[in-house]
């Protein structure tokens, strides 16, 4: 279609123009690419990250998860989750993951756990509720015994309306292990 453009083009405007715009066509693929999310991890990968562009998907490592931008949400979970009483979760809010990957208001979020355990979750959310992936409770980071490394946390306190019914509660994926944007 490029080619057929710049055909076009050349017919019209002559062949300056397209000596210019030939070459800078070969920079478009480039462009059309994120930037990873997080660097060559150093240590373990704990999370896959699938662009919606079909892209390769990028490893993070806990540190890279660090470095980006984070947010606390100190709440208590349902009693179904089994954790009581309240604590401080820190975190990378779920949007800026989504949206580094180029997802937006059209796409479908996929969080699998390290059972396979797959949940979707709304845009939104994302705009309402603002969750978390959690990779710390209380400045500690998680194990897999205590549902890490990673949860998905939604701020349930400052919302009783996440708390009717069972939707959130199934939403909150623990021992996350890739989020897919489709």
């Amino acid at each position: 279609m490029l080619f057929r453009f710049l055909a076009a083009l050349r017919a019209r405007t002559g062949i300056a123009l397209v000596a210019l715009l030939g070459p800078l066509s070969l920079c478009l693929p480039l462009w059309a690419h994120p930037t990873p999310v997080c660097p060559a991890p150093q240590g373990r990968g704990v999370l896959q990250l699938q662009p919606a562009s079909d892209g390769p998907a990028q490893a993070c490592d806990l540190q890279a998860l660090e470095r980006l931008p984070a947010r606390d949400i100190t709440t208590a979970l349902p009693p179904a989750l089994g954790l009581a009483g309240e604590h401080r979760w820190t975190g990378v809010p779920l949007r800026h993951l989504v949206e580094q990957l180029g997802g937006g208001d059209r796409s479908r979020i996929v969080l699998t756990a390290l059972n396979d355990y797959a949940v979707e979750i709304p845009w939104s959310d994302l705009l309402r509720y603002n969750p978390v992936l959690a990779y710390r409770r209380d400045g500690q980071r998680m194990g897999i015994r205590d549902k890490g490394p990673l949860i998905l946390i939604y701020p349930f306190d400052a919302h009783p309306a996440l708390q009717q019914g069972q939707d959130y509660v199934n939403r909150t994926i623990w021992q996350v292990h890739a989020v897919s944007v489709r």
